[in-house]
Protein backbone atom coordinates (compact mmCIF):
# COMPACT_ATOMS: atom_id res chain seq x y z
CA UNK A 1 0.00 0.00 0.00
CA UNK A 2 1.62 3.29 -0.97
CA UNK A 3 -0.11 7.14 -0.54
CA UNK A 4 0.84 10.05 -2.61
CA UNK A 5 3.98 11.54 -1.83
CA UNK A 6 5.44 8.38 -0.68
CA UNK A 7 9.09 7.21 -2.45
CA UNK A 8 8.34 3.34 -3.50
CA UNK A 9 10.21 0.88 -5.67
CA UNK A 10 8.63 0.74 -9.18
CA UNK A 11 9.58 -3.38 -9.15
CA UNK A 12 10.39 -4.93 -5.91
CA UNK A 13 11.29 -8.25 -6.37
CA UNK A 14 9.89 -9.47 -2.81
CA UNK A 15 6.61 -7.10 -3.44
CA UNK A 16 3.45 -9.77 -3.94
CA UNK A 17 2.06 -10.20 -6.92
CA UNK A 18 5.74 -9.78 -8.64
CA UNK A 19 6.41 -11.64 -11.48
CA UNK A 20 9.62 -11.92 -13.70
CA UNK A 21 9.39 -13.35 -17.57
CA UNK A 22 11.71 -15.14 -19.40
CA UNK A 23 12.09 -16.72 -22.67
CA UNK A 24 12.32 -20.08 -23.80
CA UNK A 25 16.54 -19.22 -23.43
CA UNK A 26 16.16 -18.26 -20.31
CA UNK A 27 16.62 -14.50 -20.76
CA UNK A 28 15.09 -11.93 -19.28
CA UNK A 29 11.82 -10.71 -21.19
CA UNK A 30 9.57 -8.80 -18.90
CA UNK A 31 8.29 -7.69 -15.46
CA UNK A 32 5.03 -7.20 -13.92
CA UNK A 33 3.70 -5.96 -11.11
CA UNK A 34 1.06 -3.64 -8.92
CA UNK A 35 0.64 -1.47 -5.80
CA UNK A 36 -2.34 -0.03 -3.96
CA UNK A 37 -2.86 3.13 -3.88
CA UNK A 38 -4.70 4.89 -0.59
CA UNK A 39 -6.50 7.84 -1.03
CA UNK A 40 -8.19 9.83 0.82
CA UNK A 41 -11.16 10.33 -1.99
CA UNK A 42 -11.97 6.84 -2.74
CA UNK A 43 -13.28 4.31 -0.04
CA UNK A 44 -11.18 1.72 -1.37
CA UNK A 45 -7.22 1.90 -2.80
CA UNK A 46 -6.74 1.92 -6.50
CA UNK A 47 -5.35 -1.29 -7.89
CA UNK A 48 -2.23 -0.22 -10.27
CA UNK A 49 -0.60 -2.32 -12.77
CA UNK A 50 2.90 -2.26 -13.59
CA UNK A 51 4.40 -4.16 -16.57
CA UNK A 52 6.75 -4.25 -18.98
CA UNK A 53 6.55 -5.96 -22.66
CA UNK A 54 9.28 -6.31 -25.14
CA UNK A 55 8.25 -3.65 -28.06
CA UNK A 56 9.89 -2.32 -31.15
CA UNK A 57 9.53 1.22 -31.63
CA UNK A 58 9.99 4.29 -33.62
CA UNK A 59 13.12 6.56 -31.81
CA UNK A 60 10.64 9.53 -32.57
CA UNK A 61 8.11 7.99 -29.75
CA UNK A 62 10.09 7.17 -26.78
CA UNK A 63 12.13 7.80 -24.01
CA UNK A 64 15.35 5.78 -23.02
CA UNK A 65 16.32 6.86 -19.77
CA UNK A 66 18.85 4.37 -19.48
CA UNK A 67 20.48 5.53 -22.11
CA UNK A 68 19.68 8.69 -23.53
CA UNK A 69 20.96 8.71 -26.89
CA UNK A 70 19.04 5.46 -27.70
CA UNK A 71 15.88 7.36 -27.96
CA UNK A 72 14.14 10.26 -28.55
CA UNK A 73 16.77 13.21 -28.19
CA UNK A 74 15.28 15.20 -25.17
CA UNK A 75 16.47 18.29 -25.26
CA UNK A 76 16.00 22.21 -25.02
CA UNK A 77 14.52 22.87 -28.38
CA UNK A 78 11.59 20.49 -27.21
CA UNK A 79 10.25 23.12 -24.44
CA UNK A 80 8.78 25.11 -27.19
CA UNK A 81 6.71 24.20 -29.80
CA UNK A 82 8.57 26.00 -32.93
CA UNK A 83 11.38 24.83 -32.19
CA UNK A 84 9.82 21.44 -31.34
CA UNK A 85 8.17 20.71 -34.59
CA UNK A 86 11.41 22.27 -36.11
CA UNK A 87 13.52 19.79 -34.63
CA UNK A 88 11.70 16.75 -35.81
CA UNK A 89 10.99 17.47 -39.13
CA UNK A 90 15.27 18.67 -39.05
CA UNK A 91 15.67 15.00 -37.75
CA UNK A 92 12.94 13.00 -39.39
CA UNK A 93 14.95 10.46 -40.90
CA UNK A 94 17.00 9.61 -37.71
CA UNK A 95 13.78 9.52 -35.42
CA UNK A 96 12.23 7.36 -38.09
CA UNK A 97 14.65 4.22 -36.90
CA UNK A 98 13.73 1.62 -34.78
CA UNK A 99 14.81 0.56 -31.36
CA UNK A 100 13.47 -2.61 -29.35
CA UNK A 101 13.23 -2.55 -25.63
CA UNK A 102 10.42 -2.93 -22.66
CA UNK A 103 7.84 -0.57 -23.09
CA UNK A 104 6.65 0.24 -19.77
CA UNK A 105 3.00 0.57 -19.06
CA UNK A 106 1.36 1.68 -15.95
CA UNK A 107 -2.61 1.61 -15.71
CA UNK A 108 -5.38 0.88 -13.71
CA UNK A 109 -8.21 -1.90 -15.36
CA UNK A 110 -11.18 -1.06 -14.27
CA UNK A 111 -12.61 -4.38 -13.66
CA UNK A 112 -9.57 -4.38 -10.84
CA UNK A 113 -11.29 -1.85 -9.09
CA UNK A 114 -14.04 -2.38 -6.53
CA UNK A 115 -15.50 1.22 -7.24
CA UNK A 116 -14.53 1.70 -10.61
CA UNK A 117 -18.19 3.33 -11.62
CA UNK A 118 -17.22 6.24 -8.83
CA UNK A 119 -13.73 6.27 -10.61
CA UNK A 120 -14.90 6.93 -14.43
CA UNK A 121 -16.88 9.76 -12.71
CA UNK A 122 -14.04 11.29 -11.40
CA UNK A 123 -11.99 11.28 -14.68
CA UNK A 124 -14.60 13.75 -16.10
CA UNK A 125 -13.86 17.00 -16.41
CA UNK A 126 -15.44 19.36 -13.43
CA UNK A 127 -16.66 16.36 -11.58
CA UNK A 128 -16.19 16.29 -7.94
CA UNK A 129 -16.44 14.00 -5.91
CA UNK A 130 -17.52 15.16 -2.46
CA UNK A 131 -15.32 14.71 -0.23
CA UNK A 132 -14.65 17.39 3.09
CA UNK A 133 -11.66 19.45 2.20
CA UNK A 134 -10.32 17.62 -0.74
CA UNK A 135 -11.95 17.68 -4.45
CA UNK A 136 -9.04 16.28 -6.20
CA UNK A 137 -9.64 14.06 -9.17
CA UNK A 138 -8.31 11.25 -10.53
CA UNK A 139 -7.02 13.48 -13.64
CA UNK A 140 -4.79 15.20 -11.16
CA UNK A 141 -3.17 12.21 -10.90
CA UNK A 142 0.73 12.15 -11.48
CA UNK A 143 3.37 9.67 -11.69
CA UNK A 144 7.01 10.40 -10.97
CA UNK A 145 10.03 7.97 -12.27
CA UNK A 146 13.21 8.67 -10.53
CA UNK A 147 16.25 7.30 -12.07
CA UNK A 148 19.60 6.31 -10.53
CA UNK A 149 21.11 8.69 -13.26
CA UNK A 150 19.56 11.64 -11.91
CA UNK A 151 16.93 12.35 -14.36
CA UNK A 152 13.22 12.00 -13.35
CA UNK A 153 10.05 11.72 -15.82
CA UNK A 154 6.48 11.86 -15.06
CA UNK A 155 2.86 11.28 -16.84
CA UNK A 156 -0.44 12.01 -15.30
CA UNK A 157 -3.21 9.71 -15.82
CA UNK A 158 -5.38 9.21 -18.82
CA UNK A 159 -8.68 8.21 -19.61
CA UNK A 160 -8.91 5.20 -21.49
CA UNK A 161 -11.52 4.09 -23.89
CA UNK A 162 -10.93 0.53 -23.62
CA UNK A 163 -10.42 -1.93 -20.89
CA UNK A 164 -8.21 0.07 -19.23
CA UNK A 165 -9.50 2.81 -16.78
CA UNK A 166 -6.91 5.29 -16.39
CA UNK A 167 -3.16 4.84 -18.36
CA UNK A 168 -0.05 6.30 -17.77
CA UNK A 169 2.47 6.40 -20.88
CA UNK A 170 2.91 9.93 -22.09
CA UNK A 171 6.16 10.66 -20.01
CA UNK A 172 7.52 14.20 -19.89
CA UNK A 173 10.68 16.08 -17.94
CA UNK A 174 9.84 15.79 -14.40
CA UNK A 175 11.40 19.54 -13.86
CA UNK A 176 9.95 21.27 -17.22
CA UNK A 177 7.01 20.05 -17.20
CA UNK A 178 4.38 18.40 -20.45
CA UNK A 179 6.11 19.21 -23.97
CA UNK A 180 4.09 21.51 -25.72
CA UNK A 181 1.33 20.55 -28.37
CA UNK A 182 -0.59 21.99 -30.71
CA UNK A 183 -4.48 22.38 -30.61
CA UNK A 184 -6.03 19.10 -31.58
CA UNK A 185 -8.48 21.09 -33.85
CA UNK A 186 -6.08 23.31 -35.85
CA UNK A 187 -3.25 20.66 -36.46
CA UNK A 188 -2.89 19.40 -39.58
CA UNK A 189 0.52 17.49 -39.09
CA UNK A 190 0.58 13.41 -39.63
CA UNK A 191 1.70 12.53 -36.78
CA UNK A 192 -0.12 14.39 -33.49
CA UNK A 193 2.44 15.89 -30.80
CA UNK A 194 1.61 14.33 -27.72
CA UNK A 195 2.41 16.23 -24.03
CA UNK A 196 4.98 13.40 -23.30
CA UNK A 197 6.49 10.11 -25.36
CA UNK A 198 6.54 6.34 -24.36
CA UNK A 199 9.42 5.20 -21.90
CA UNK A 200 11.30 2.10 -23.31
CA UNK A 201 13.44 0.38 -20.53
CA UNK A 202 16.57 -1.87 -21.50
CA UNK A 203 16.33 -5.93 -21.04
CA UNK A 204 18.38 -5.50 -17.92
CA UNK A 205 16.43 -6.96 -14.33
CA UNK A 206 18.89 -5.30 -11.51
CA UNK A 207 18.22 -1.62 -13.91
CA UNK A 208 14.79 -1.95 -13.69
CA UNK A 209 14.96 -2.97 -9.89
CA UNK A 210 16.59 0.68 -9.33
CA UNK A 211 13.80 2.57 -10.46
CA UNK A 212 12.12 4.85 -7.93
CA UNK A 213 8.27 5.62 -8.04
CA UNK A 214 5.92 8.61 -6.89
CA UNK A 215 2.24 9.19 -7.12
CA UNK A 216 1.69 12.64 -6.29
CA UNK A 217 -2.12 14.52 -6.89
CA UNK A 218 -1.37 17.98 -7.90
CA UNK A 219 -4.76 19.46 -7.87
CA UNK A 220 -3.90 22.93 -8.52
CA UNK A 221 -2.01 21.82 -12.11
CA UNK A 222 -3.84 22.45 -15.02
CA UNK A 223 -4.98 18.81 -16.62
Amino acid sequence: MVQPGEKFLLFHPERSGTAIRHTDRGAFAGIKAGVRLKTSFLPAALHISIATAPYIMERATVITPFDRNLGYPLDAEDLSLRSRKAKLSRMKLELARSIEGLYLFVFAADEDQPHHGMMQSLMMEDVYFPTPGNTSLLHHLYLTLAFPNGSSFTARALPNTGRLGILFNRFFPSDTGPLPVENSSSTKQAVKLEEGLKLLLPFQLELLQSIQATFLFLPEREA
